[in-house]
């Protein structure tokens, strides 16, 4: 795997690898919406293939986006490929909210996390012989991307995620010994 990209995957491979299936599946704060550890990574999963899915058919095409980026998207591409940070609190939009899957633990999720990332890397690499230094795909937040921004932005949001993944194991394990302690 690409470096820039390994160097966000890799680490959010070995934190989820560590989690149980019941700590995977606990929302710290249901009533908040917030994700499950597995929702988590199922939204980073979500992200990999929907990149790889625009990617390909601009490498079916051979066409570079036509569409220049607003000052908007030019703004936030700006936030994530050069200051290497990215915005909480955002939701989601609607197709990458995980919202049905199979429960699985931590040394499932990762390996699914690692082969998408590996597809994404590979289908990246492909974009770089096609399109060289040409943007190579249509991101809906921030416009064309080149592939080296493909990668950043992928490196950051990871990266955005094992953050937010972590305190939600965190959050979980609590809610879980308390649990067990009331059990008792």
């Amino acid at each position: 795997m690409h470096p820039v990209l390994a160097d966000a995957v890799y680490p959010l491979a070995e934190h989820v690898a560590a989690v149980s299936l019941r700590e995977a599946q606990v929302s710290p704060s249901p009533e908040h919406h917030r994700w499950c550890g597995q929702q988590v990574i199922e939204h980073v999963i979500l992200c990999f293939k929907q990149s790889k899915d625009e990617l390909r058919r601009r490498l079916a095409s051979g066409e570079s986006p036509a569409r220049s980026a607003s000052l908007l998207q030019w703004m936030l591409k700006t936030q994530v490929c050069f200051f290497h940070s990215m915005s909480s609190g955002i939701p989601a939009s609607t197709v990458l909210r995980p919202s049905e899957f199979v429960p699985q633990d931590g040394a499932g999720l990762a390996a699914r996390l690692l082969a998408e990332g590996e597809e994404l890397n590979k289908t990246l690499a492909e974009c770089r012989i096609a399109f060289g230094m040409r943007p190579c795909g249509y991101h809906p937040m921030y416009g064309p991307l080149r592939v080296e921004e493909w990668r950043v932005y992928h490196r950051v949001h990871c990266i955005h995620h094992l953050w937010q993944f972590d305190e939600t194991i965190r959050l979980a394990r609590g809610r879980l010994a308390g649990a067990e302690e009331a059990a008792k």
